[in-house]
This record gives structure tokens, sequence and C-alpha cells, in this order.
């Protein structure tokens, strides 16, 4: 029997407003009166009642949360948090800094953001980071990052992928020290603790919820996901994920749009 489950938010437990369905509000609470947790497991940071407006509504659908691809878990009112080699971390700026066109974010403990753009930069506005949670790239910021976004300079809907090489030379220039994904179809890059990752993450609350492997369900539908999709026996993939992540998972449901979720909880949850 599954006792918790674990969801990915963009792709899967969010529509493409960014919103959560109603089908999948419903299905979950229907989860929860069940006794089944109920988990976030996330690259965003824990910043959700900022970036997606979520209220104390929403963050009562869940036990805990993963963020920033489990380089911080949520536990109740607790933040565990690990982070990036500094060294990784300078080369990733060496390697952005030379690729025209191309920036990077800095996610650190309590939501505070460094950015290669000037703090002044009206790009700030899309990040909704307040004045006082904005850092200067130095060497503590460089010694206290979680996690790194690496993204074309106007992060828009529809923007090409980010050159091929870039990838490349990060992962080589990372190897040891950190790791690196290529999602969003190419267009954004995310650099995490070596020791890090949804699947390492999820295990860590498995092990201290006392839970067996075929007791657990994950979601997810990116190239980050697959990882953990890969390894659970009861894993979903939303139809509108690549095609890896649908390839190793154990029941590909609809698509985010089309209330996958809630298709799944009860495929997985029969009546």
């Amino acid at each position: 029997m599954i006792r918790a489950v674990f969801f990915d938010l963009d792709g899967t437990l969010l529509d493409s407003s960014k919103q959560i369905p109603a089908s999948a509000r419903q299905a979950i609470e229907r989860c929860r009166a069940l006794g089944v947790r109920t988990y976030i497991v996330t690259a965003r940071s824990p910043r959700l009642h900022v970036t997606l407006g979520w209220t104390d509504e929403a963050f009562a659908l869940f036990d805990g949360a993963i963020h920033s691809n489990g380089a911080c878990i949520r536990q109740g009112d607790a933040l565990q948090y690990c982070f990036i080699a500094p060294e990784a971390v300078r080369r990733c700026l060496r390697e952005v800094t030379a690729a025209r066109g191309v920036e990077m974010s800095l996610h650190l403990p309590e939501d505070g953001h460094a950015f290669t753009f000037p703090a002044g930069d009206d790009r700030l506005v899309h990040w909704q980071v307040p004045p006082e949670k904005w850092r200067p790239i130095n060497e503590e910021t460089i010694s206290n990052t979680m996690k790194i976004l690496i993204f074309d300079g106007d992060l828009v809907d529809g923007r090409p992928p980010l050159p091929d090489e870039l990838g490349h030379k990060l992962a080589d220039a990372c190897a040891g020290l950190a790791r690196v994904l290529v999602t969003d179809q190419g267009r954004t890059i995310q650099v995490m603790p070596q020791e890090a990752g949804k699947l390492r993450a999820v295990e860590r609350i498995r092990q201290q919820l006392g839970l067996s492997v075929d007791e657990v369900s994950v979601f997810g539908d990116d190239l980050n996901d697959l990882e953990m999709i890969a390894h659970y026996p009861h894993s979903v993939a939303m139809g509108n994920g690549v095609d890896e992540v649908k390839a190793a998972a154990g029941y590909v449901t609809a698509a985010n749009d089309n209330d996958g979720i809630a298709k799944a909880l009860f495929h997985l949850f029969p009546d």
C-alpha cells in the first residue's frame, strides 16, 4: 500500500497557468483522508508564497517539501540545507560570464538570491526578489549556494534553447564537484550539490518515515525527475513529460492540463 506521495510542481502538479487544478486538489485531499502523506519535490526555492502566490490553504495540502532539487528539505517548520562546492560555483560563474546573453542565479538560504546581472536591473521584477533578499556575488554567497539556475538573459516563455556546448562545458567543469542537469527542453541548466538530487531527498524522508520503496509514489515530467521516477515502482510520468521520463515510469497519466494528477491518484487509490 502506498503511504507517501511526492509531486514535482512545474509541468506536473501545476497546470500551464501555474495553478493546482481543482481536480488535483480534491484528489490530494482524498488521499490525505486515507492517511497518505503528501509532499512537494521541486526545483523551485521555498518562496512559493511569492513566486506562485500560495496561501496557507495550498501549503496545507502537504506534509512537507523538497526544494531546490533536493538541496533544501522542509518538514514542519524545520529546514535542512546542503550547498554546492564553492569551486563549482566559481567555475559556473566563469563559463556563464564567457557566454553571450546568458545569466545565472544563485539560490541561497532564507529566500536569498544573487544574480549575474546588476541589482537595479528590471529583470529582478520577474524574479519578485525584494531588495532585502538580494545578495551580491561574493565569497559568502558562493559558499552558501544551494542551487544554480542558468538561463537566457530574458527568461521569457518561448525563448530558444541555450547553446548545447554550454551544458557540456559546465558538466566538464563541475565533474566531481556538482551535478549539472539540462532541463526545460534545453532552455535552462540547473546545478545542484553533488550530494543533493530529488531521489536522495525523497529517500531521506522515506527512511525517516520508516517506509519501504513500495510504499512511495513519485510524480514528475522532466529530466531532473528521471532518477526518482526510475527508482520507485509506483512512479508516475505526466503525459506532457519528456520521453525519457515516460519510458522509465511505472505508469503514464494524462497531461498536467488534462487532469493528469487526479487520474493517476485514482489509479493508485481506486475506490
